[in-house]
């Protein structure tokens, strides 16, 4: 009893739905139940009546419950609102009816144009180096006269404007010069990277023997008089020269130890003092000069001695 009650229902509301389609395809044509005109032409609504029709009728295609027929809307200027009103009222008492027969089905008035928008999965874009908004390798550090190393993580080339380009996937080492910023660009996207100065060298000497007018020079010739030490970010581009009667003895990275070797007997000594007075000194020089840059400074100090 229950199948073929339900089958009646179903029935009812085809007929209902054919029904209310030519109703529709009569008021669209303007025309009676028996084809004569009942539009007063000058008493008509716009094309937006037909369109909201359309809709309703698009939603009834999309249940099923009407046959697919096609109709131009664009051929339709005006159509009469009572008729639209009356149609809509009857749509709705429809939808009311198939909601109770059948809980799992919706009526939905959006058209199928509408629904195929909001079903489609938006595609995943493919984000081309070219068309990026922002280039982003981390913290770029870069340094004025120095060698720089830079790895380039994208598909496409990445150039380092006025200085060179470094392929994809790949680290490359270059020089710069004394710019304060360089353009980074990749494909239409660039990036201004401002460059950190590279400061001078420091040049610290200290004397580690004891020294002055009681001291032989012999002694000073046998020991570590001074140390030198060289400080620089870059010490690997530094160019250092001691000046003066000494020996350098290097010490470790960027550390020396300087002993006076200035006299080989004591007639040397002697032709040295002659005419001086105690205590005698001599002295020596280091320049430090970063090869890149330019930069560069100079220290000095003297071994201090009173007699042979």
């Amino acid at each position: 009893m229950a199948a073929r009650k339900k089958n009646r229902d179903v029935k009812f509301i085809i007929y209902q739905s054919l029904y209310i389609f030519v109703i529709c395809v009569i008021a669209l044509k303007g025309a009676n139940l028996d084809l004569t005109e009942v539009i007063n032409k000058d008493k008509v609504v716009e094309k937006s009546y037909a369109d909201s029709l359309k809709a309703y009728l698009d939603s009834l295609l999309a249940l099923g419950l009407v046959p697919k027929i096609e109709f131009d809307t664009t051929n339709i200027s005006k159509i009469d609102p009572n008729l639209i009103q009356q149609l809509q009222q009857k749509i709705q008492v429809m939808q009311t009816q198939v909601t109770t027969t059948n809980p799992n089905v919706s009526m939905n008035t959006q058209t199928p144009q509408v629904i195929q928008q909001e079903q489609k999965k938006p595609e995943e874009i493919k984000k081309d180096p070219g068309e990026m908004q922002e280039i982003r390798i981390g913290n770029i550090i870069l340094y004025q006269y120095t060698q720089n190393t830079l790895s380039n993580p994208y598909d496409t080339p990445l150039e380092i404007v006025g200085i060179t380009t470094i392929p994809a996937k790949s680290t490359k080492t270059f020089e710069t010069g004394g710019q304060g910023s360089v353009t980074i660009k990749v494909g239409s996207s660039s990036k201004t990277v401002e460059l950190r100065p590279n400061d001078k060298p420091k040049v610290s000497i200290s004397r580690v023997t004891n020294m002055g007018e009681n001291v032989s020079v012999r002694t000073l010739q046998s020991v570590t008089g001074f140390r030198v030490v060289i400080s620089d970010d870059f010490p690997g581009q530094l160019d250092v020269k001691f000046n003066g009667p000494i020996e350098v003895k290097n010490a470790g990275q960027n550390t020396y130890d300087i002993t006076l070797k200035a006299f080989g007997s004591k007639s040397a000594f002697d032709n040295f003092s002659s005419g001086k007075d105690s205590p005698y000194s001599i002295g020596f020089t280091v320049t430090v000069k970063d090869k890149i840059a330019g930069h560069t400074v100079t220290g000095q100090q003297s071994f201090i001695f009173g007699d042979w």
